[in-house]
């Protein structure tokens, strides 16, 4: 199992790196778009084990509608795609509340909404933060150098984590959600993200995205990263608790499902972009 969480894990960071070097941001961004669609698929097949039938179709397709607007708005900086991208959760909402008003059987319209928004929620409204980013650097290379930054510092996490933990963990964090997971382990993760944002922003020069940072950001950038990143793993491993299940899917051995890659970033990347905004 180990073997294969290794070789998922590099050949994930690889094709990251590649399109790093190679694709084109709109390429990045209709790939970004894709995984949110299987994430979606994901998160529904949770909730329905779970007892939270979805509108699957609909939620499908308001999670792409809800990308792609979010891209139209950030790279054409168009006045009515971003008065469109706010609205999305809006007409989102609207468009699975309608769908439920129709139907000849009602009696499981409660759950159909609960389960639908949470996959709202859960998917398109943080992963639109990915293409954000993007956008946020000065440049086509910052942008992706920026969502490159977050996703090492947040898989560095996840991989101190794992083998400081085998090695030394003894005390559970969560055992009810996470039995694997313990407190010296997250705790090593944490330290090795922080090391990781300080080595990644001194080969930058402390410059990176456009952004003049210190020292102390990348210190703070590492750790509000490796923590929210956690908590975005926790979350996940929550609701498979919940629907009962061991893995979201099963299309990457020794991983599960694209929603076991994806967990730590979707909580963790809208972090950096909040930070840097709010620091720009």
């Amino acid at each position: 199992m180990l073997k294969y969480r290794i070789l998922t894990g590099g050949s994930f960071l690889i094709l990251v790196g590649l399109l790093y070097v190679y694709a084109p941001l709109w390429v990045v961004a209709v790939f970004v778009t894709a995984l949110t669609g299987v994430a979606v698929l994901e998160t529904e097949h949770l909730m329905v084990h779970a007892g939270y039938p979805v509108l699957k179709w609909t939620t499908l397709a308001l999670s792409v509608i809800w990308m792609l607007v979010t891209w139209m708005a950030v790279s054409t900086e168009s006045g009515q795609w971003v008065i469109l991208q706010r609205f999305m959760p809006a007409l989102a909402a609207w468009a699975i509340f309608l769908g439920c008003l129709f139907r000849t059987d009602q009696s499981t319209t409660l759950p159909k909404l609960t389960g639908s928004f949470l996959t709202l929620a859960y998917m398109p409204a943080f992963m639109q933060f990915i293409l954000e980013l993007f956008a946020l650097g000065a440049t086509q290379k910052d942008g992706k150098s920026l969502v490159l930054y977050g996703i090492l510092v947040i898989k560095s996490t996840d991989m101190g984590a794992f083998f400081i933990g085998s090695s030394i963990g003894k005390h559970k964090l969560i055992p009810i959600i996470s039995p694997a997971k313990s407190v010296e382990g997250v705790v090593g993760g944490v330290a090795v993200a922080m090391g990781i944002s300080s080595l990644i922003l001194y080969l930058y020069g402390y410059e990176i995205g456009g952004f003049e940072l210190t020292v102390l950001d990348g210190l703070v950038l590492g750790f509000l990263l490796a923590v929210f990143g956690v908590v975005g793993d926790l979350v996940e491993s929550m609701l498979k608790r919940a629907a009962d299940i061991k893995d979201s899917g099963s299309w990457l051995k020794g991983l599960g499902g694209i929603l076991d890659v994806l967990d730590s970033l979707v909580f963790a990347l809208p972090v950096l972009y909040i930070y840097l905004k709010v620091l720009g």
